[in-house]
């Protein structure tokens, strides 16, 4: 269907790029993940020489990378649901689901997380707050910085799919170019 956007929708167009920037971003994490485990892997198995950085290097990479790419995933539909009431349903019903649920669940999990991350984040920042279980003691603020970024990502991305969801209740379809997928959901 052609026509002009609802607010709703101009509203979602304008916040998605925010995940999709953030997602591609995080991806690069994945480098330096990489990295860090090969050099372990070649230091102790081929020099006999372990690192102490290696493996907490590669969990706090890789905590980041699943957190940060939450919101990319969010937009792109990767996250798990199931469909089998879902899917029968008409477009209009889906959208009341999904903007209930998303006003009800998932909302108040996205400011929780930011609360309680930032919290996390504003303490080990504010006490050089290391590692104890590793011998190399790194800063825990880098990591803990993804907690309340991640909230907020969510947040953002979560509003996103909350004005989609109720442009599809009003509308009665779904959004063309909506990243919308699964049964009886048009997939780009």
């Amino acid at each position: 269907m052609t026509g002009h956007p609802s607010t709703l929708l101009r509203i979602a167009h304008a916040l998605d790029p925010i995940a999709i920037w953030s997602g591609k971003l995080t991806a690069w994490l994945i480098i330096p993940m990489v990295l860090s485990l090969v050099y372990e892997v070649v230091a102790r198995y081929v020099f006999d020489s372990p690192t102490l950085w290696a493996y907490d290097m590669t969990f706090m990479l890789y905590g980041a990378f699943f957190m940060l790419g939450s919101a990319y995933t969010l937009q792109r539909k990767g996250h798990i649901r199931t469909d089998s009431l879902y899917a029968g349903w008409s477009p209009r019903t889906q959208g009341i689901v999904d903007a209930i649920c998303y006003i009800v669940m998932f909302m108040p999990f996205a400011a929780i997380f930011l609360y309680f991350g930032w919290g996390y984040f504003a303490k080990a920042f504010m006490t050089g707050e290391r590692f104890v279980s590793s011998p190399w003691m790194p800063i825990t603020w880098p990591f803990k910085a993804a907690m309340p970024l991640t909230g907020l990502l969510l947040a953002i991305q979560g509003v996103s799919e909350l004005c989609k969801s109720l442009d599809a209740a009003i509308s009665g379809r779904w959004p063309e170019g909506a990243g919308q997928t699964g049964l009886g959901r048009e997939a780009t």
